[in-house]
């Protein structure tokens, strides 16, 4: 039962978040129901039967394409979900192509143990800040990330999250195509040796190029990806694979790895590092409308599914990062799978299984980026509703491909997939303990506004710490990216060996 109202969960959540409320004008017409937003994460105007009907109507009318607390109900949370499948979803969010990077960041960090105490440390910061936003969710029953931020730190934060997580869509995007090309790159140095390297057909910026043209962008200019809904629900079955091939190649392969750290190098490694982990766990961004659609709305039962979500990454992304790690050692690549033999057959599957997840996860990503694009340019622009909704059709082309063009060049310049991880956790930093952090000062300010109990000092207290802390880690891993990374041609860590 557990297994099959997950699979349903996971299905149908709603993930395409109603951006459109960033817009005063559409944010109005949506409360006072003169406009909607269906299951295509379209605005239309709503029927002569449903107009007048307000957005928060007490869940009295609900059907499949209707808006209830900002959210769209679907058949799989309508009844809402239970805390163990909250739990689900949330690990369904987290897990991504940050396990491939994650026997890298071991060696960044230090080795297996300080590593994994690391993680620990962040894993305490995670849990709170995530309860900090689900208990700042039920002031004014808000059911996106965005919301949150609008009812207690304004519009202009709300609209600053919307950019962050937009940017870390954009991200994700272009770590999708590098992961393509290694795959590529890994299969052509497995089976023609080093002669693919003077191959252009074999080449990665020709393959990256041709398989997201075939493949990936055609699905982008959809207005619905329903087909898609399944085989992303697997994905996290995909990313669960190079987990097992990590403890498979360490018992198989023989190799000698290079030296074991048990201690980072510098205090600088460790914050680069901490990044890398945020982004590893971070679900902040769905951790309220997980909190929405669960059946009992209380942050008892969410707190459970949280500790249970972080304890199963945990998990994972140890065995990952350890057997991974000690493989190799300090001769580890920012991509795993780009030191597999990729003529093995148990490899092959692995790395098909995530050519195929990078190619269904794309253009949901650029949905949702779009979406989040869509809402702030209609507010920017000062969109009226008869505006936004006939043009539409132009925008979603012109930004399309934009998208597509801008991600598949920055694809094909990173150096790999360990920098691009290394921003996104950047981003990840603002909206794990930045943002948060505002909500938390704005709750301690709401009920005592001048901060004259000891709790509210110590709330806001924590919550300053909190913003100075994302600030620092963002300012330093930023910089060192951009100094480093990006414009030192020295530390560039080749795509394969030719």
């Amino acid at each position: 039962m557990f297994f099959q109202e997950s699979f349903s969960s996971s299905v149908d959540f709603p993930t395409y978040i109603p951006w459109q409320t960033l817009s005063s004008d559409l944010s109005d017409k949506l409360k006072h129901g003169s406009i909607r937003i269906n299951r295509s994460n379209r605005v239309e105007y709503a029927t002569i039967q449903e107009e007048g009907t307000p957005l928060l109507e007490n869940g009295s009318r609900k059907g499949p394409d209707q808006i209830t607390d900002g959210s769209i109900v679907t058949e799989a949370v309508r009844g809402g979900t239970s805390w163990p499948v909250a739990a689900f979803l949330l690990v369904n969010a987290a897990l991504g192509a940050g396990v491939l990077n994650y026997p890298y960041a071991y060696e960044k960090a230090g080795g297996v143990y300080f590593a994994a105490f690391l993680q620990i440390i962040m894993m305490i910061f995670l849990i709170s800040t995530m309860l900090v936003l689900v208990y700042s969710a039920d002031v004014n029953k808000d059911s996106t990330y965005h919301d949150v931020l609008l009812s207690l730190c304004g519009r202009r934060a709300q609209q600053f999250a919307a950019l962050s997580i937009l940017l870390t869509c954009f991200g994700i995007c272009i770590t999708f195509l590098i992961i393509i090309g290694d795959q590529y790159d890994r299969l052509f140095l497995s089976l023609a040796k080093e002669g693919f390297c003077t191959t252009w057909y074999l080449d990665r910026r020709f393959t990256i190029t041709v398989t997201s043209i075939v493949t990936i962008l055609p699905m982008c200019y959809f207005q619905r990806l329903d087909f898609l809904r399944y085989a992303s629900s697997l994905g996290i079955f995909a990313m669960l694979y190079p987990v097992f091939l990590t403890m498979y190649e360490y018992y198989k392969l023989d190799v000698t790895p290079g030296r074991i750290k048990v201690m980072p190098d510098s205090a600088v490694q460790v914050f680069v590092v901490i990044p890398v982990f945020s982004f590893a766990y971070q679900t902040h961004e769905i951790v309220v409308p997980v909190y929405a659609c669960m059946k009992n709305r209380n942050i008892r039962d969410f707190t459970k599914a949280t500790f249970l979500a972080m304890a199963i990454l945990f998990f994972i992304y140890c065995m990952a990062g350890s057997f991974g790690y000690l493989t190799f050692g300090s001769l580890i690549a920012p991509d795993i799978m780009e030191q597999y033999d990729g003529s093995d057959p148990i490899v092959l599957v692995g790395m098909l299984a995530l050519v195929v997840k990078m190619i269904t996860t794309y253009p949901q990503l650029v949905v949702c980026g779009r979406g989040a694009l869509d809402g702030l340019y209609a507010e920017f622009a000062h969109l009226t509703t008869d505006q936004f909704i006939k043009g539409e059709f132009k925008r979603r082309i012109i930004v399309t491909s934009f998208w597509f063009i801008t991600t598949l060049l920055l694809a094909v310049l990173a150096p790999n997939i360990g920098v691009v991880i290394e921003l996104l956790g950047c981003l990840a930093s603002v909206n794990i303990f930045i943002f948060p952090g505002l909500c938390l000062i704005s709750l301690s300010r709401r009920s005592d506004q001048y901060l004259e109990h000891w709790k509210s000092r110590a709330k806001a207290f924590v919550a300053s710490l909190m913003i100075m802390f994302g600030t620092f880690v963002f300012g330093v891993v930023f910089t060192k990216v951009l100094l480093y990374d990006l414009m030192n041609k020295n530390g560039k860590v080749p795509h394969a060996k030719c």
